[in-house]
């Protein structure tokens, strides 16, 4: 018999027997209380249930499986000739937006060479030329970072931010382009 197993557990069918008595404290009130089960020991009958048997399904006949297919890392079959051509054209237009941020990074320096320095009757022009690719900058970047230099011009930090920035997006934007074209 197991341990943690009731008195009056069965070893040979391993189960309770079909009826168990359930005791009350004896300290509870007298027979007749108005306690449900104060004083009086209950019988309950654990009978065994009869189950139906469940319903009988119709026949369905069975359905041919779909055509196996290999795995395939790269998705769907697609010809090698299409992925070259659409390799070659994001390629292509990844090279062009670069070379338009490597443009406007090379403006943005050399306004950051010409800012740095007076040059006379050109410091009007440079004006005209900072206030235009101003606007093109963010806001929340456009006017921050701007230094007094010791040759009368001022150091823009914002244009030299944003020209760092684009010369590193360009680099990124021609390493893919160099990799979908090799494709």
């Amino acid at each position: 018999m197991p341990r943690h197993a009731a008195p009056d557990w069965d070893e040979r069918t391993q189960a309770y027997p079909a009826t168990q008595t359930r005791r009350q404290p004896q300290d509870a009130e007298a027979e007749g209380a108005a306690a449900p089960y104060a004083g009086e020991a209950r019988t309950q009958t654990y009978a065994r249930q009869q189950y139906a048997a469940p319903p009988q399904r119709p026949y369905v006949a069975p359905v041919e499986s779909p055509r196996q297919t290999p795995f395939s890392p790269g998705g769907a079959q697609v010809p090698p000739a299409a992925r070259q051509a659409s390799g070659r054209t994001l390629s292509w237009l990844l090279r062009v937006v670069a070379l338009a941020c490597r443009l406007y990074a090379i403006a943005l320096a050399a306004l950051v060479a010409a800012n740095a320095v007076v040059l006379g009757s050109w410091r009007i022009h440079v004006v005209e030329l900072t206030a235009a690719f101003t606007a093109w900058l963010p806001s929340s970047v456009s006017g921050t970072l701007v230094f007094q230099t010791p040759f009368g011009g001022v150091l823009r930090g914002d244009f030299v931010a944003v020209a760092v920035a684009l010369f590193v997006i360009d680099w990124l934007l021609v390493r893919k382009a160099r990799t979908l074209g090799a494709r």
